[in-house]
């Protein structure tokens, strides 16, 4: 999959009480909360699902990318309040 979005340069996601963007230097995504059914936290990340079950679609929110400890609980109590934990 890396080397089919690769071209695209560094990828960030910001997470807010909106929902969640992605950027790129090509491209913006803009996704609500109401996009996803539930998360997942794994070891290394926390994994979104989509609401529709036709779509094989998954969110990835690399640990790596959150810097201090505090700030992981602070995403983690977003993403409580947002949507929940399955």
């Amino acid at each position: 999959m890396q080397r089919i979005v690769g071209w695209q340069g560094e990828y960030r996601a910001t997470v807010s009480p909106a929902g969640i963007t992605c950027r790129t230097d090509h491209s913006t995504l803009i996704q609500k909360w109401s996009v996803f059914r539930g998360y997942r936290e794994t070891a290394g990340h926390f994994v979104l699902l989509s609401r529709d079950p036709n779509i094989s679609w998954l969110g990835v929110l690399p640990k790596r990318g959150v810097h201090e400890g505090e700030d992981l609980d602070r995403l983690r109590a977003i993403l409580d309040e947002h949507t929940p934990r399955v």
